[in-house]
């Protein structure tokens, strides 16, 4: 009986030592293979990085150095800066960015701000505008657009044969008020007439018409000049609606003529690709570990979850 207790004791010990390696299998396989998991996306997310230069032993480059990034990092400063460039950033997207509401509200806070503060100035316009230095490019610019404006006016005035459109309402209210006898007579002859004098008609539009149009102009100019500046920024906000619209209107058509020409040549892609070949790596690295952190760490403790779903897999084989 003795011997038998001893044999039963016994075995109950080996079953007992198997149970815990048993146990302790469990445990650590799992460990070990999220530890593996854990370490090896982490030092693969450092190899994107690191080493930040070439290592040589002798005349031998070792693999994998430099860092994936640091060594491709001109192909993919193209790469990135083409999808900016041809994508994110192209001439349509940056044109619809320059005409957005934000800007024109800003555009329009800025006109409210200019016209208010123009109605606290001293003195006249004139006044204000040689305070600023801009007296004399103004008064050249108000002599050349009194000019151009006169001259334009006048030859469509004379495009639309100004002559010839007012001899024909002269000639019918005078016909139409001779008698029906004298009408009869006169209208041939006068009609004949009319093409010489309306061309003379014409001669006189072109003549005087330049200086009559350039003096009200001038006129104009010279009142608005001579105008106290509070009571010019009382006018300026009496008709801030309309200047805004028209200062508007005139962005955008100077965006709709010159901005295709402009962005083309500010070629975003370069630009961007410049940039990156710029950064130091090492500023790169913390660049973008800052920016994906969240989404890297993620990526270290997924390797630890598969790594540990692994290590319960083998223990199932």
């Amino acid at each position: 009986m003795e011997d038998n207790c001893v044999i039963i004791r016994v075995g109950s010990d080996h079953c007992g030592q198997e149970e815990t390696m048993f146990d302790i299998e469990i445990i650590a396989a799992p460990i070990i293979g999220g530890l593996i998991g854990l370490i090896t996306n982490g030092i693969a997310i450092r190899m994107l990085f690191r080493p930040f230069h070439p290592v040589k032993v002798g005349k031998f480059i070792l693999p994998f150095t430099p860092g994936l990034i640091p060594k491709e990092k001109p192909r993919i400063a193209r790469a990135i800066g083409q999808v900016i460039g041809d994508e994110l950033l192209d001439t349509d997207t940056l044109q619809k960015a320059l005409a957005s509401e934000n800007l024109r509200q800003a555009l329009n806070k800025k006109v409210d701000n200019v016209i208010e503060k123009l109605g606290h100035e001293q003195g006249t316009a004139h006044d204000f505008l040689e305070k600023k230095g801009f007296a004399i490019a103004v008064d050249d610019a108000a002599e050349y657009v009194s000019t151009s404006a006169a001259d334009y006016i006048t030859a469509q005035i004379l495009e639309k044969n100004a002559g010839d459109t007012v001899l024909e309402y002269a000639i019918d209210e005078v016909i139409s008020n001779l008698n029906s006898m004298v009408a009869m007579v006169a209208e041939p002859a006068i009609r004949k007439a009319q093409p010489a004098i309306a061309e003379k008609i014409n001669e006189v539009i072109a003549q005087e018409c330049p200086g009559i149009i350039k003096g009200y102009i001038d006129g104009e100019y010279s009142i608005w000049m001579d105008k106290p500046m509070k009571e010019a920024g009382v006018l300026l906000w009496q008709k801030k609606e309309l200047i805004k619209s028209k200062v508007w209107d005139t962005y955008l058509m100077i965006l709709q003529k010159r901005s295709g020409k402009f962005i083309e040549r500010l070629d975003v892609a370069a630009i961007v690709e410049d940039k990156i070949n710029e950064f130091d790596v090492e500023y790169l690295e913390r660049l973008i570990m800052e920016i994906s952190r969240k989404e890297l760490n993620a990526l270290v403790w997924m390797g630890g979850l598969l790594g540990m779903l692994i290590g319960f897999v083998n223990l199932l084989f």
